[in-house]
């Protein structure tokens, strides 16, 4: 057993914060079983991986880059040369005698956080900056002298016009569409379109407002009609 604080205050303090993580406790079961009652499932979030990287060594992160890479170099060869082309056009918002990194270099950096499925900036930050993954997309783009941050990133979509980025992105789909790179992938000549979207919640009851989804399910007892939240 640990002795007694020699200090009065500390033992309070620790009686104060004991009382404080049960009732925060209490409160998140109680919520639960509200959620609960009404019908209503939050799925639950998955964190970043709090663990160290995989690569033991240099070369095994050499390696593993340069796999990842070659894999897609095709394709990067194919698209971004033209899309890079379209994005320099775009206006660029900052202050110039602030600004490190060229325009296409943050959205180039923007792009391979979707091509690697970054899962949120913070991870981005700390893959991206290891200087393997550096030096082993400089051989592709030469123009990337050093790794911008995340949060530059974040800051320059704030206040670029998104609807350019989406002009380029759009003529680039009509560029291949003439090239009928796509026409093996023709149903009854059209082209289709995949939307992805996440469930955010789900209930049995009836619906909070007119905005839910809902879909209905055959049962033992007969149909049943369940409400649902979807985002793009």
């Amino acid at each position: 057993m640990s002795k007694p604080s020699l200090r009065p205050n500390r033992e309070a303090q620790k009686e104060e914060k004991k009382r404080l993580k049960e009732k925060i406790k209490q409160s998140r079961i109680e919520l639960l079983n509200r959620q609960e009652s009404n019908g209503i499932f939050i799925p639950p979030q998955v964190s970043v991986s709090n663990a160290l990287s995989p690569y033991k060594s240099e070369a095994d992160e050499r390696a593993g880059r340069e796999e990842a890479v070659a894999s897609q170099i095709s394709t990067y060869r194919a698209i971004l040369p033209n899309l890079l082309k379209k994005l320099r056009m775009i206006p660029d918002p900052r202050t110039a005698k602030k600004v490190k990194h060229k325009l296409t270099v943050l959205i180039l950096y923007g792009i391979f956080t979707f091509i690697f499925h970054m899962a949120s900036r913070r991870e981005a930050t700390r893959t991206m900056s290891k200087p393997v993954f550096l030096e082993t997309l400089q051989l592709l783009f030469p123009e990337l002298e050093s790794m911008p941050h995340s949060d530059t990133l974040h800051r320059l979509l704030e206040r670029i016009d998104v609807q350019k980025i989406e002009s380029a992105h759009v003529e680039i789909i009509r560029h291949f569409i003439r090239g009928k790179k796509f026409q093996k992938f023709l149903i009854s000549k059209c082209y289709p379109i995949a939307i992805d979207g996440t469930q955010k919640c789900v209930r049995d009851s009836d619906k909070f407002t007119d905005e839910w989804l809902e879909r209905r399910f055959k049962t033992k007892e007969g149909e049943d009609i369940q409400r649902y939240v979807y985002v793009l």
